[in-house]
């Protein structure tokens, strides 16, 4: 009888080893464990690495030709290493 107790991978899992990728926030490096994030979880991220932002920011990530995109709390975005984000205040209109 097999007193082996390893458990195998099941179907669909990845047998690689987790990946991190670095990202910046506000330039600050923020380390993220995987690759697929919403913009809540990169802000929460940031929030838990000691960036000086809160989850009511306003984040936006730096597209090639320099100019930056808005990624909503609840939007699903694929990083990758040295990808850049902003994050800003929400305007105050009063």
């Amino acid at each position: 009888m097999d007193t082996d107790t390893a458990i195998e991978p099941t179907v669909g899992q990845d047998k690689r080893r987790p990946v991190e990728v670095t990202i910046t926030v506000n330039n600050q490096p923020v380390i993220l464990p995987g690759r697929e994030f919403t913009g809540l979880g990169i802000k929460q991220a940031a929030i838990a690495q000691g960036v000086p932002i809160d989850t009511g920011f306003q984040l936006s990530v730096k597209q090639g030709n320099g100019r930056y995109e808005v990624v909503d709390d609840d939007e699903q975005i694929r990083v990758h290493p040295n990808q850049e984000f902003l994050a800003v205040p929400p305007d105050d209109n009063s």
